[in-house]
């Protein structure tokens, strides 16, 4: 590993570690799910809410209420399909639970996106008389009820109601949400233009990592103009949006709830977020509050919503605009943090194609990922070449370019440039180049981190074992502890992660192999360390990331061992020095590069002249 290839590696590192700090995708007890999975579940009866604006009184004296605070018996109405399990509570109209029956937690069991208390959706309604009433403190009433559809009526008055209707989608994750509202001018204000709107969210812990699990958890939103952004935390944030949002999710590392606006979308939006305490089953809480445009100037007023409670799978959310107008696209794929710009990019033009391609006819994730890293070492062949011809060629002129650092000893500035402007004349004449070593490196670098933002949030990895990695989307742990040691734990965790071991100790082996190989000039011994310096860095880094990454690194850099003993055996280094000394007898023209080296340095000369002849007065 010649002093350029290792500022090469050293740039990578940096920025990798630089990638990670600045991109980070920046719980109390939970109640039960109804034990029932009957279409209507009965629950304990809501509480009355009478209140000093009450008017009526009946023959007893008592308070007459209104239909949608009367006592009435709670019911969970479950709508249900092949992927979904979604259960509506009549108090308040809106769902409680949420469960995917494809995805499995960390007990086995089917993944609840959320349960009874951990969400609320409310339409807080200003009523003629300038009262606030909240649609998820109401009681509501089940007009009709099916496995696929439902709907649920809030009764105003005699004839004034307000329904919302759900209709899931057959084998997907979407559901059909309308507000309808009939007679709403005899309750609400003619003149409403906007009708206020929130939803709120815990994050339930899914993952085995608390803390990589919290980096990718966060509130998303999408501009009607295509732009999706995030608001994310490591403690508590708010964001004031006036511009119109088409929708809001609340998502964490590989679920999201999504509530979908019509093409009007919210307006006036206000997000907030808050990290929840590591141990209490819960990563952040999230709460939108926003309005919608409505008129109740007729007698029907409809406004349509959908939600989306689902797995952030790549394809399945880019598919959801295929055959959509690009106005009307939802973007939802966004979900799936890939890296910004050109990585995200590469993941989704050349690595994700590949892995879909693999994996219709591949099951096993160790292999996929096995040949995904041969197949982008084969990409990135020719500049790994490149790198290897160079250092070949300052390996065989070593001997040269070590007499001429016995000619020049020392470290006199003139001496060190008389001594640089002859290395690099040589280097001039027999066609070799110090940076052709560390351009190809720096050229591989989109690919590495692309990489590295795809495995963290791939969720086809998830619950994919290979060897003794039972889950590749989060570490392998075969030696774990619960004793907690200062700075260990909070920046390695209570565990080692085998593959990040492996991965460790064949980098720091590969390192020394190469530093051997190369030359020990003046200076080189600090950044000597640098390589071993960062390998621990790594370790520390990746022993909490995904498996899968650390093994594809571990793969990949076997890999790179193998490309690097096979070319120095197919390599006839005699005859390459014969060829740079047949290249020192050729005449070439000085690169406008060298052109400007080469004249700073004789500028520098003179200048070191003129100050010598200056102290000799």
């Amino acid at each position: 590993m010649d002093k350029n290839t290792l500022i090469g590696a050293l740039l990578i590192g940096a920025v990798l570690i630089g990638f990670t700090w600045f991109s980070k995708p920046d719980p109390t007890q939970q109640t039960p799910p109804p034990a029932d999975t009957t279409h209507v579940v009965a629950q304990q009866p809501a509480a009355p809410q009478a209140t000093a604006d009450t008017a009526a009184l009946d023959s007893t004296g008592a308070p007459i209420l209104p239909p949608y605070q009367q006592v009435k018996e709670e019911k969970v109405i479950v709508l249900k399909n092949e992927k979904l399990t979604l259960s509506i509570s009549t108090r308040g109209g809106a769902p409680v639970e949420a469960v995917l029956a494809d995805y499995l937690d960390q007990s086995k069991k089917p993944v609840h996106l959320f349960r009874k208390g951990d969400t609320r959706l409310d339409l807080p309604l200003r009523t003629l008389d300038n009262r606030m009433v909240s649609t998820a403190d109401a009681n509501f009433d089940i007009i009709e009820a099916t496995d696929s559809t439902a709907t649920l009526r809030m009764q105003l008055d005699e004839s004034a109601y307000l329904d919302y209707v759900y209709k899931l989608r057959s084998s997907d994750y979407r559901v059909d949400f309308t507000i309808r509202g009939h007679e709403l001018r005899r309750f609400l204000p003619v003149n409403i233009a906007l009708q206020d709107i929130e939803w709120r969210q815990r994050i339930p812990q899914q993952e085995q990592s608390w803390k990589f699990e919290g980096q990718y958890s966060g509130i998303y939103y999408h501009y009607p103009q295509g732009d999706v952004d995030r608001l994310e935390t490591t403690s508590e944030a708010n964001e004031d949006i006036q511009e119109t949002l088409r929708w809001v999710a609340f998502k964490d590392k590989y679920f999201s709830s999504v509530l979908i606006a019509s093409a009007t979308g919210f307006k006036d939006n206000k997000l907030a977020l808050k990290t929840e305490g590591e141990g209490s089953g819960y990563v952040r809480s999230g709460d939108f509050k926003g309005t919608f445009p409505i008129s109740v100037k007729e007698t029907e007023t409809v406004v349509p919503f959908m939600f989306f409670f689902g797995p952030n799978d790549y394809d399945l959310l880019k598919g959801y605009d295929e055959g959509v107008d690009k106005a009307n696209a939802l973007h939802l794929d966004h979900l799936v943090y890939l890296g910004m710009s050109v990585f995200r990019w590469i993941n989704q033009y050349l690595i994700i194609p590949v892995v879909t391609f693999l994996s219709g006819f591949l099951s096993n994730w160790g292999i996929i990922i096995l040949l995904m890293t041969l197949f982008i070492k084969m990409l990135l062949w020719p500049f790994t070449y490149k790198s290897y011809m160079s250092q070949a060629k300052m390996r065989v002129l070593r001997p040269q370019i070590e007499a001429i650092n016995a000619k020049y000893p020392g470290k006199e500035q003139d001496q060190m440039m008389k001594r640089q402007t002859e290395t690099m004349n040589l280097y001039r004449s027999a066609g070799a180049s110090p940076m052709s070593g560390c351009l190809p490196m720096l050229l591989q670098m989109p690919f590495l981190i692309a990489l590295y933002m795809y495995f963290p949030t791939s969720i086809l990895l998830r619950g994919q074992g290979f060897l003794w990695a039972d889950d590749l989307s989060t570490y392998d742990a075969v030696i774990s502890w619960n004793a907690n040691i200062p700075l260990i734990s909070s920046f390695l965790g209570n565990h080692l992660s085998l593959f990040c071991v492996l991965m460790t100790v064949t980098n720091i082996l590969y390192t020394r192999y190469t530093m051997n190989q190369s030359p020990s000039g003046e200076g080189m011994a600090g950044m000597k360390m640098m390589p071993y310096i960062m390998a621990i860095m790594f370790f520390f880094m990746f022993n909490q990331n995904a498996s899968g990454l650390s093994y594809y690194y571990f793969v990949s850099t076997l890999i790179t061992i193998l490309q690097y003993f096979a070319f120095r055996w197919t390599l006839n280094e005699d005859k390459l020095l014969r060829q740079l000394e047949e290249n020192k007898k050729k005449p070439r023209k000085k690169s406008k590069w060298m052109q400007r080296l080469e004249e700073a340095q004789r500028l520098q000369q003179e200048q070191q002249r003129k100050a010598q002849k200056q102290g000799k007065r």
